[in-house]
């Protein structure tokens, strides 16, 4: 998993082409060097904060770590979002997928969703569960219009072409918000990408490139 991850990273980072605010982009990455308004709103008693050499590759590589811690009130909801760097035309980008790296650092299942928000309203991707105590894993969260679920929104086409807000959250319902749950997680590599079998190729390049490397 590691190689495979490093792989993915050396690659795509490789593909990236520098992305503005409001202006995402295909092969968009986030690596976490920074936390670059990655946030959960205030006020929070817990809210998102960068973890150095917690990511997949350990030494070196750094990730957000995001936790609730339940009840009710603020901090209870297992979500973080950005309005600036992950906001803007998806349509137009060509892009149907966000995948990523994660890990749940809680003691109960977590149900993952992406969720965006934008002049169609807010919806939701279907969910990605992610066991207890998991290692890094590497999830897909397919965004097409066609496959994501509304959350009080009525246009998903509309949303993609001007998104401006991105949330990473647990729910096993369908809930923009976020579930109400003491528990945790880390993301690292987030990757605005096509299809997965697209990526695919892209990876298999990467590979025999760095094999005839060596």
């Amino acid at each position: 998993m590691r190689g495979v991850n490093f792989l993915r990273h050396i690659v795509v980072s490789c593909c990236l082409i520098a992305a503005s605010d409001a202006a995402i982009v295909l092969n968009q990455i986030e690596t976490f060097s920074a936390q670059n308004g990655w946030q959960s709103g205030s006020p929070n008693p817990n809210p998102p904060v960068l973890a150095a050499n917690a990511g997949p590759l350990g030494t070196g590589d750094s990730a957000l770590r995001v936790t609730s811690n339940g009840g009710t009130g603020a901090g209870s909801r297992l979500v973080v979002f950005n309005t600036t760097a992950w906001t803007g035309d998806y349509l137009s980008a060509g892009i149907l997928t966000l995948a990523m790296d994660l890990r749940n650092s809680g003691s109960t299942s977590l149900s993952l969703r992406v969720a965006l928000d934008g002049p169609g309203g807010k919806f939701v991707s279907a969910p990605t569960v992610i066991n207890a105590f998991s290692g890094w894993v590497s999830a897909v969260f397919s965004i097409k219009a066609s496959s994501l679920i509304s959350a009080s929104g009525t246009d998903a086409a509309a949303t993609l072409a001007d998104v401006t807000e991105l949330r990473i959250l647990h729910s096993s319902t369908v809930d923009y918000r976020g579930a109400q749950i003491s528990s945790g997680f880390q993301v690292d590599n987030i990757q605005a990408i096509p299809e997965p079998t697209t990526t695919a190729l892209i990876y298999l390049v990467g590979a025999m490139f760095l094999f005839r490397k060596r």
